[in-house]
């Protein structure tokens, strides 16, 4: 059923007057229009960059976007596309926001977000319009794409845009030179999952889309591959789209692996043997096969741009060393060596367990929390660090540990601390790394890691985002799902025993499946919360001390922070740094401008906490109802004081 659209062309809004329609996704939930300032329409002179607006309106009354009926919130920044751009002003790969709010159009209830038009053309159609970037401009886009994705996974700590593609990406020429590269559509932006997303795949374009997230995978390695993409796009002039008004009849079929397969062999020949080998590993099938950071993609890009790496026969390449050249080429009898030679590369540094010197900090380096510090000391670390005594008197370590508790207080922090300070080899496993586009592909990986570190024991296996990994076994789940859920609980039952320790982290223990928590399998819960006054005073003095400052009063931020998480903390300090960065070069400073109390409680006011009041209740029911499973006595609390 085709749904009516928010806003209709020419109505008002917002103190705007809408003229198009400019997306074509997210119809009734978010939508694009393009404005016109109404005091244009009353005749008023007003500067001509201010006249026309993009406004993006959500629908607070859909799924998506939904709110409590009875918030006051007068700005959508609950809404995390409009609180990171809102958050992010200064910065030149994302458009401003002029201003945003909340107003009812009938029973509807619409967020609205103003952002400047920018005169610039798509991605898509300047690669048309070109037949292809060259490549000093491809790399000038390619720096941004890569800051900015950077900068959101920061932000979102470790997920990305997650709807990357040549119609999401703006570039403003002035003639024949590239002023200005933009990244918009941050629809889809979030946290990286791992089965169930908050948006639907039908929203997005099957042509950037890595082949893992056909199973709800997704994380900052796909948003690596849609760049890959995207240079791809840039370096052949081919957009994979309509060629004389025909459009391609096997792209309406093709899954995103068979649609990399086809766009790769039909751009070969225009690819050289150095542009091919980074670009088919940046968009390699298996997210493993990737390059795993966009530090590593941008340094190969980075050589292509200053021609480190070009395309010679071996004749050439002999006539380049002759006449005194660096010979630092990819030959076509290369490529192969070194995919093999990084893949193995890879693997190695993918397989190899971490191991910490016992002299580190371990839990030490954790602010406050001395009781959740010394429960962790006497169940576990000091009984796997003195296994001869503890064996001479029966006494096991727990066999795993889940932690839980809301989102940003430190609970996979935590858990690498405390087997830091174990002195074993641990590795922290996150929900991605299961993945696998094959049938029981998940299920084999789940079985290796265990083998593996069984062979290594003893060892410690940290998984972060538990329910991710072991969800309820409904009818809602698919059967390589369900057998992935029974693979790791035959794998949990007594590892231990095998010197395979586990400790795990949610946020959400309702969603997973009530098997895993039986004794043998889970042995203990331990709930993680917000961080209170001694911990708030600490959490700051660890982020402030990093940095130039003066005149700090902690216990003033303690008492200002009631309910902030570790991250919010974390967030603020780090914003008050930008601002000061900012000022000291446009002051032109010689030196750097310290952190101040105004500034930082300035952030403090302009931020909201990450938990709101309604969560933290249902939070302090969970804990009640998680506490109640393991015994009818009353046990000493542990984490944060709520």
């Amino acid at each position: 059923m085709e749904r009516k659209q928010l806003l209709q062309n020419n109505s008002q809004f917002a103190g705007r007057k809408v003229i198009r329609k400019l997306s074509t996704r997210h119809d009734g939930e978010r939508e694009v229009y393009l404005t016109k300032s109404l005091a244009i329409v009353d005749g008023e002179t007003e500067d001509a960059s201010e006249r026309y607006g993009i406004l993006t309106v959500f629908n607070l009354k859909s799924k998506r976007y939904e709110v409590d009926g009875s918030s006051r919130k007068r700005v959508p920044d609950f809404i995390e596309e409009v609180k990171f751009l809102r958050s992010r002003q200064s910065d030149k790969h994302f458009p401003k926001v002029i201003d945003c709010g909340i107003e009812k159009v009938g029973n509807r209830r619409l967020g609205w977000m103003l952002q400047p038009k920018i005169d610039a053309n798509s991605l898509t159609n300047e690669i048309k319009l070109q037949r292809g970037l060259c490549m000093s401009d491809a790399v000038k886009v390619m720096e941004v794409l890569f800051n900015a994705v950077e900068e959101l996974a920061r932000y979102t700590r470790g997920g990305g845009h997650y709807n990357i593609n040549t119609d999401n990406i703006l570039l403003d020429y002035d003639g024949d030179e590239l002023k200005g590269v933009y990244l918009i559509g941050l629809s889809d932006m979030g946290a990286s999952y791992h089965g169930s997303t908050p948006f639907t795949d039908g929203m997005q374009d099957n042509r950037f889309r890595a082949p893992e997230t056909a199973n709800g995978v997704y994380n900052h390695l796909t948003d690596i591959y849609a760049l890959g993409i995207v240079m791809t796009m840039m370096i052949s002039g081919d957009v994979a789209e309509e060629k004389n008004n025909i459009i391609d009849s096997r792209l309406s079929t093709f899954s995103s692996m068979e649609f990399r397969k086809w766009f790769m062999k039909r751009n070969r020949d225009k690819l050289s043997a150095a542009q091919r080998l980074i670009l088919e590993k940046a968009t390699d099938v298996n997210p493993s096969g990737r390059f795993q950071t966009v530090d590593r993609f941008r340094s190969f890009v980075g050589k292509l741009a200053k021609g480190n790496i070009s395309t010679q026969t071996h004749v050439e390449r002999a006539a380049t060393l002759a006449a005194g050249g660096n010979g630092s080429v990819i030959t076509e009898e290369d490529e192969k060596r070194f995919e093999r030679l990084d893949r193995e590369a890879e693997k190695r540094v993918k397989t190899q367990d971490t191991a910490r010197k016992k002299s580190a900090r371990g839990l030490d380096e954790v602010a406050g929390m001395s009781e959740l510090k010394a429960l962790f000391r006497r169940d576990f670390i000091r009984i796997v660090r003195n296994q001869k005594v503890s064996k001479a008197y029966g006494i096991k370590p727990s066999n795993c540990t889940l932690l839980y508790g809301p989102q940003g207080c430190g609970k996979t922090f935590i858990a690498e601390k405390a087997a830091q300070e174990s002195g074993l080899k641990y590795k922290i496993v996150n929900p991605s790394e299961l993945g696998s586009i094959y049938i029981h592909g998940s299920q084999q990986k789940i079985a290796e890691l265990f083998a593996e570190a069984e062979k290594n024991g003893p060892m410690i296996l940290i998984f972060d985002e538990f329910d991710a990994i072991v969800p309820k076994r409904d009818s809602d789940l698919s059967g390589n799902q369900a057998n992935e859920v029974n693979e790791m609980l035959t794998q949990l039952n007594n590892c231990a025993s095998r010197g395979v320790y586990v400790l795990a982290t949610t946020n959400r223990p309702g969603l997973l499946d009530p098997a895993i928590m039986r004794k043998g399998r889970v042995d203990r819960t331990v709930y993680v919360s917000l961080p209170d006054r001694e911990a708030r005073i600490e959490l700051f003095r660890l982020e402030i001390e990093k940095r130039p400052f003066v005149n700090i009063d902690y216990e003033v931020l303690a008492s200002a922070t009631e309910n902030f998480t570790c991250s919010d903390i974390s967030f603020i300090v780090e914003e008050s740094a930008r601002l000061c960065f900012e000022e000291t070069l446009d002051r032109g400073l010689d030196e750097p401008l310290p952190l101040s109390m105004k500034g930082l409680m300035e952030v403090i006011k302009a931020t909201q906490p990450s938990v709101s009041d309604k969560q933290r209740k249902e939070y302090l029911d969970l804990k009640d109802k998680m506490e109640s499973r393991h015994s009818s006595d009353e046990r000493k609390k542990v984490g944060f004081v709520l």
